[in-house]
């Protein structure tokens, strides 16, 4: 059985098994920080029973203003120990996030997925979210990328949305997003 619970510094601990695997993005120890500082209620972990391991966690923050339209959530890492895979635990963390009245107050919910992983994006089309924009060479480790039409899948990312009901007409969202370029110093909130 699975419970929700608050991710505590100490944890980082216990993550290992999920942060080694090679589909986990790891950041360091001032960033996991800044985020149990600055949103502690959109870091959580998954925990089973009985034992209490920890089988994964989400990690998000709101940014953005009203008047612009880009008051959001944005998913930094939803992430799952490997064992526990396909069994729609990632789909119960991200829906977790969406009853937090935080989010609740938002217009959308973003993350960005690799344009080569098409399970994610399955899993997030499930969830509800679309394609916005591709960001071209988003994983490109600060190579320079020519211009917006340099596309490369194995470092471009999709943006993608989740309108939330604040935003009654859709205007946070669009379609045909994968047809719409922008480089990542575009992304701007």
């Amino acid at each position: 059985m699975t419970s929700i619970k608050p991710f505590q510094l100490e944890d980082l601990l216990d993550a290992n098994p999920i942060n080694l695997d090679p589909l986990t993005e790891n950041f360091n120890v001032s960033f996991y920080s800044h985020y149990l500082i600055n949103h502690p209620n959109l870091f959580y972990k998954s925990i089973e029973a009985p034992g209490g391991q920890m089988s994964g966690y989400m990690m998000a923050k709101t940014e953005g203003q009203m008047q612009k339209l880009e008051y959001h959530t944005h998913i930094t890492a939803v992430t799952i120990q490997d064992q526990y895979r396909r069994i729609n635990l990632a789909s119960k963390l991200c829906l977790a996030l969406e009853q937090i009245r935080e989010v609740q107050a938002c217009l959308f919910i973003d993350l960005f997925v690799k344009v080569t992983n098409s399970l994610g994006r399955k899993l997030y089309e499930k969830l509800g979210y679309g394609v916005y924009r591709r960001v071209v060479g988003y994983y490109g480790g600060g190579r320079e990328v020519p211009d917006r039409n340099s596309l490369d899948d194995d470092i471009d990312a999709f943006d993608m949305r989740k309108r939330l009901p604040l935003d009654k007409d859709g205007r946070t969202v669009r379609e045909m997003g994968e047809k719409v370029y922008v480089l990542p110093n575009e992304v701007v909130f």
